[in-house]
């Protein structure tokens, strides 16, 4: 059974922080902080079991592929050549709760985030960090926005780079999601459904993690809460809630 990771002030031991709190952090710091220092989380939403379920499938693949140094055909139907990165510790870098991990020294956290793929373009040598996104829609996805959880999904791309270049494997800035899109609209489910993918770039740049973690640090080390921040479902809900006492 895990235990809940709380964070005491003044502490001297290393503490380690996840690429998905530092995403929470990032929404919103006083959530953040009630969290990781309370131990009282705001409510998550439900589980993306198919995005699992797609994620696994597709890792399953691509392992034969990196295996066997080859092209996944997805891939190669796509335009491009890219291998599957061979690496000893590939398998630790995509498990929950191991993943990859670097401890900063200015701040004592150990930052960990598990990704789901790396690939190598055998032209040039370049490692591209990979990510797999699954969804159902009427129109297949060609691009990834600049608002909501957009934002989050490039953040993820950025925090990978940077654990993998503490972790002495060049990461370009140049990072891709694998997107799935279901289709919704088939005449007939007959147990499956079909997938149309895309390759989607994203130029990553990663020169507001080292900031944010000493944000981070600071805000866990004051003993005030920060301020609520205005778009916080949770914030406002206890705001709106302690109006009606």
């Amino acid at each position: 059974m895990r235990t809940k990771n709380i964070y005491k002030i003044g502490q001297t031991d290393s503490f380690q922080l996840s690429r998905a709190k530092i995403d929470n952090f990032v929404d919103c710091p006083r959530c953040f902080v009630v969290d990781r220092r309370g131990g009282v989380a705001a409510p998550g939403g439900p589980p993306f079991t198919l995005n699992s379920a797609v994620d696994g499938l597709l890792k399953k693949e691509f392992d034969r592929h990196r295996a066997d140094k080859t092209v996944h055909p997805i891939v190669s139907e796509l335009g491009f050549d890219f291998i599957p990165f061979q690496h000893e510790k590939m398998d630790e870098w995509r498990e929950n709760f191991k993943g990859v991990r670097h401890l900063d020294i200015e701040t004592n956290f150990l930052v960990t985030g598990a990704l789901d793929d790396i690939w190598v373009n055998p032209d040039t040598g370049s490692i591209h960090v990979i990510d797999y996104k699954a969804t159902a829609k009427k129109e297949i996805v060609e691009s990834v926005g600049d608002t909501g959880f957009h934002l989050a999904y490039k953040r993820q791309l950025e925090m990978y780079q940077w654990l993998l270049r503490r972790n002495e494997v060049g990461a370009s800035d140049t990072a891709y999601w694998l997107y799935a899109t279901g289709r919704s609209t088939a005449n007939e489910f007959n147990k499956a459904l079909v997938f149309d993918f895309r390759i989607i770039a994203y130029e990553g740049n990663d020169d507001w993690i080292t900031p944010t973690l000493v944000a981070i640090k600071q805000a866990l080390e004051t003993e005030e809460l920060p301020v609520p921040t205005a778009d916080c479902e949770m914030c406002n809900f206890l705001i709106d809630y302690s109006s009606l006492n």
